[in-house]
């Protein structure tokens, strides 16, 4: 029995120009490795460019998002066309592929806590519970050090950048973002923020009524006091207490900064005018000043 002669066994002096011979010349190793990294690269600069195009148009995800997974998808894509050239040159890809896993679950278990940021990270993008420029409400264990607040910088998937109101710019680990009660006076939907302060006044008609006055008139000669929406300043008595008529002053301001420099400038003027209009603080004086979300 005559066996059938392949139609490159003289190649390349006896290639035959014909389909069977090209099927044949492609499925060599060598040539369709080649073939795939020729056609592989330039549509994988393609597939990225298009991803581009789609995260820039539209603003769905967070821009660290977006940058993860641009990075996935490059990554990902260059893993499967050297992975097919390398088969088609009978490497055992299989092997490689295995190893890669075992490499890495190993870097996962010694890289727990990083992975564990990076997931914290995530979630933070994607829920976006703070963006840059919020002021926010630092844990506990940092806010103890370096002042109650900061302003957010920069989120990125391991850490978020916060610059406190001490000045002092803190790189925070995000699982401890995700894992406290995160206080944000910037959030997006109403920036207007509460601010209250409560004192005693000696419980007479008149000391009380021209005290009234007083604090009512320093809220109308503040810019930054918000003096129609969502509320206009409020001047409210609360209780007796054990020598005194508890009075609480209420009012807004347009965003978190504002919140001490006014209270600063109320109590000043509150000491002032006090004083000048013998309005009398009870005795031992309580001056107490909070702070809402509302």
């Amino acid at each position: 029995m005559k066996c059938s002669m392949s139609c490159i066994d003289n190649f390349p002096n006896e290639l035959a120009p014909n389909y069977e011979c090209a099927s044949e010349l492609v499925a060599l190793g060598p040539v369709a490795a080649l073939l795939t990294l020729v056609i592989g690269i330039p549509v994988i600069k393609l597939i990225l460019r298009y991803l581009k195009r789609v995260f820039d148009k539209y603003d769905y995800l967070d821009q660290g998002i977006e940058n993860f997974l641009f990075r996935v998808a490059s990554v990902t894509l260059w893993a499967v066309v050297i992975l097919t050239a390398a088969n088609e040159l009978g490497v055992n890809v299989t092997g490689i592929v295995a190893a890669l896993g075992i490499v890495g679950l190993a870097m996962a278990f010694a890289a727990q806590d990083t992975i564990e940021n990076i997931i914290a990270g995530i979630f933070l993008m994607i829920d976006r519970p703070l963006r840059e420029g919020d002021r926010i409400l630092l844990p506990k264990r940092i806010g103890s050090l370096y002042s109650s607040w900061g302003d957010v910088t920069e989120i990125g998937l391991r850490t978020t950048r916060v610059r406190s109101t001490d000045g002092v710019l803190l790189t925070i680990p995000n699982k401890l973002l995700t894992k406290d009660t995160i206080a944000n006076f910037n959030h997006k939907d109403d920036r207007m923020l509460r601010v209250r302060i409560r004192l005693g006044l000696v419980p007479t008609w008149d000391n009380v009524s021209r005290g009234e006055k007083i604090v009512e008139a320093i809220a109308k000669s503040h810019e930054d006091i918000c003096q129609e929406k969502p509320k206009p300043p409020q001047i409210v008595l609360r209780d007796f207490g054990d020598q005194e008529v508890i009075m609480e002053i209420r009012y807004y301001v347009p965003n978190a900064p504002l919140m001490r420099s006014t209270k600063s400038y109320y109590v000043k003027e509150i000491l002032r005018q006090f004083e000048e209009q013998d309005v009398k603080l009870a005795y031992p004086t309580r001056l107490i000043m909070k702070e809402d979300i509302e």
